[in-house]
């Protein structure tokens, strides 16, 4: 095995070499308590930014940063696709720094983009009942009411046990998020049922949404004490959901797991709606600012009769 001082010598430049690099860079990620997800994003988008440089990472500039992010706007990426490329090239120029491969970062030097705010994707009222409608067609009808009732991330649904859902106490807990924080979530009536007839049929198994073979075609068929792959979440789930929904049709392209995203942006509007406190929604939905929270604000304002003392 190679030792740090041979990444500074210059012989990580083949791609052998390069392959190197990046698996040593994946497991110094792997104890900073990264999610899974994130880890592997933030090495996929190092490795890309990587192979497409043509010079040796040691003699890496801001201008190669900045050309780069130049092809990612000219290959028509979004301003936070590139934000992210961004982002994940400053963390990894940083591991390249403690092995003694760059002096300084160069990301540092080349500005961040500015994003536009944008205006979360939910569903109306009527959309709702036509995702019911599928859910309950697709067999997936847990996995929808619980995304609708408590606003979980896909990810945090992908990975909840039955060892975090108390029913006793109407609650579950999210032991892994994005915050890095544990929460509590309360679980109204609707959920709790949805979630007595999932534990019936897969109680016995470690996922409250289990892994194997099952689907549209193979109802009930998830066998596996494992987590389903991230594949159904991110594509399989989503595609009929897409072809009915209105507000699901125009999602980014290569972004179809944002479906479930959407989701979460409905509970967050319905809940700011029914006049839930924001501190509390907050709390629920894992946000470490309420900025983030008060967003749902603007998009949950019905017609205000103020405007008529004009």
């Amino acid at each position: 095995m190679k030792s740090d001082s041979d990444f500074a010598d210059g012989a990580f430049t083949s791609n052998g070499g390069l392959r190197l690099i990046l698996t040593k860079y994946y497991d110094c990620l792997s104890v900073r308590n990264y999610q899974p997800a994130t880890l592997k994003k933030n090495v996929r988008l190092a490795s890309k930014f990587a192979y497409w440089l043509d010079c040796e990472l040691s003699e890496m500039t801001s201008a190669n940063v900045e050309d780069y992010l130049i092809h990612l706007h000219q290959q028509g990426r979004s301003a936070k696709t590139i934000k992210n490329h961004r982002s994940a090239i400053k963390v990894f120029c940083d591991f390249l720094g403690t092995r003694g491969i760059l002096q300084d970062n160069p990301v540092l030097r080349v500005p961040s983009m500015e994003l536009p705010e944008e205006i979360p994707i939910f569903l109306t009222d009527e959309e709702v009942d036509k995702l019911m409608v599928i859910a309950r067609l697709d067999d997936m009808f847990c996995e929808v009411t619980l995304a609708l009732n408590t606003g979980l991330r896909m990810e945090e649904m992908r990975r909840l046990e039955w060892r975090d859902i108390d029913l006793k106490f109407k609650q579950l807990t999210v032991r892994k998020s994005k915050s890095k924080r544990p929460r509590t979530v309360p679980l109204n009536q609707r959920t709790c049922k949805a979630l007595e007839t999932q534990r019936e049929r897969y109680g016995h198994l470690v996922y409250v949404f289990p892994g194997g073979k099952g689907g549209f075609y193979n109802r009930g068929i998830w066998t596996e004490p494992k987590m389903r792959s991230e594949n159904w979440w991110q594509k399989l789930s989503i595609r009929h959901m897409q072809e009915v929904i209105p507000s699901l049709k125009n999602l980014p392209a290569g972004r179809t797991g944002r479906g479930w995203h959407a989701l979460r942006h409905t509970f967050a509007t319905r809940a700011v709606r029914a006049n839930i406190d924001m501190f509390k929604l907050k709390d629920w939905m894992g946000h470490k600012k309420i900025e983030t929270t008060m967003c749902y604000v603007h998009v949950s304002r019905n017609y205000d009769e103020d405007i008529e003392l004009l």
